[in-house]
């Protein structure tokens, strides 16, 4: 069993008393639980890849879109945006593109014809956004489709 004494005298821990086993360095430096931290970065390559996608589009253009599409993504996963269909119809008018910077799902109507782009989007959802004669896109085929990101929603 080890055996030591911590001081702190103005601002310095002092280190006293008998130690075995370990070395000064090594008792001042280890840190209960860091092993236990969760990752910094996104596991997941798909993920990570269009981030940088997003990211080296927004140089290249010079749109602010896809930076900030970027880095909500780059956020933690439940604090992504889940609109349900229903905000859609409220808040875009017809035929307009509408991007949703995460999961979009199939609560509510559309009556209007849209374009939406989304990282995730409910089998409902795309159900629902094909009968009314609109088309679900993937964020990289709105990359393509449209490098600028100009007459784009953002709903989330």
């Amino acid at each position: 069993m080890q055996n030591a004494t911590l001081r702190r005298e103005r601002g310095i821990i002092r280190v006293g008393a008998f130690i075995t086993g370990w070395s000064v360095g090594d008792l001042l430096l280890k840190h209960r639980g860091s092993h236990m931290s969760k990752p910094v970065s996104k596991t997941n390559p798909n993920l990570v890849d269009l981030i940088g996608d997003l990211k080296a589009q927004s140089r290249e253009t010079g749109a602010p879109l896809w930076r900030d599409v970027a880095l909500r993504l780059s956020k933690s996963r439940s604090n992504w945006a889940q609109p349900n269909l229903s905000r859609l119809s409220r808040h875009c008018p017809e035929g307009v593109t509408v991007l949703v910077p995460g999961k979009l799902l199939g609560s509510g109507e559309v009556s209007a014809k849209h374009d939406v782009a989304a990282y995730s989007v409910s089998a409902g959802a795309r159900e629902k956004i094909e009968a009314a004669g609109g088309r679900v896109l993937s964020l990289a085929e709105l990359m393509n489709e449209n490098p600028k990101g100009s007459g784009v929603y953002l709903l989330g």
